[in-house]
C-alpha cells in the first residue's frame, strides 16, 4: 500500500479539487472520481491539501510536517480510516502518534477500518458541497 510512485511517505496522498484519481482502489471496482473533479496528484505544490490513509508513525512525522508546509494554503487535512484518526489498532504504542490530529489541524475526518470506497467518496463530494447534508 505504499505510494512508490510519488516518492512521498506512505499513507500520505495528494489532493487537488480540480479533478481525483484513487490510487489506492488498484483492485476490484474502478470509482471514476475524476468525473466530480477530484484528482490525485504526486506534489504537495500542486496540491489543495494532504489525504492521510495511516497511521503516522514517529518515523513519518518530520515527513508529513514537511509534505504540509510544502502545500500552498489555503490547504485542507483529511483523515481517511481508523489509524489516521485515532492510530487505530496501533493507538497508545510509544512510535505511532495516536491519529494526525495532534500534529496537524484536520479538516474532514472519514471513518471506517477500512473506509468503503462510496463513504471516502461521499466525504469528498460533501466538503466540495457537491452533496447537501440533510438537516438535523
Amino acid at each position: 500500500m505504499g505510494n512508490r510512485d510519488t516518492g512521498f511517505p506512505s499513507g500520505t496522498k495528494f489532493l487537488i479539487f480540480k479533478s481525483l484519481k484513487i490510487k489506492n482502489f488498484r483492485h476490484g471496482p474502478c470509482y471514476d472520481i475524476g468525473r466530480f473533479g477530484i484528482q490525485i496528484v504526486a506534489s504537495p505544490r500542486h496540491a489543495d491539501g494532504l489525504i492521510v490513509t495511516g497511521p503516522v508513525s514517529e518515523n513519518m512525522r518530520l515527513a508529513l510536517i514537511k509534505t504540509w508546509e510544502a502545500t500552498a494554503p489555503p490547504k485542507l487535512l483529511i483523515a481517511v480510516g481508523a489509524c489516521a484518526i485515532s492510530g487505530g489498532p496501533f493507538a497508545g504504542h510509544p512510535e505511532v502518534h495516536n491519529g494526525v490530529e495532534g500534529l496537524l489541524p484536520v479538516d474532514l475526518y472519514i471513518p471506517g477500518c477500512p473506509p468503503h470506497p462510496v463513504t471516502i467518496l461521499d466525504g469528498l463530494l460533501r466538503l466540495l458541497g457537491r452533496i447537501e447534508t440533510p438537516p438535523l
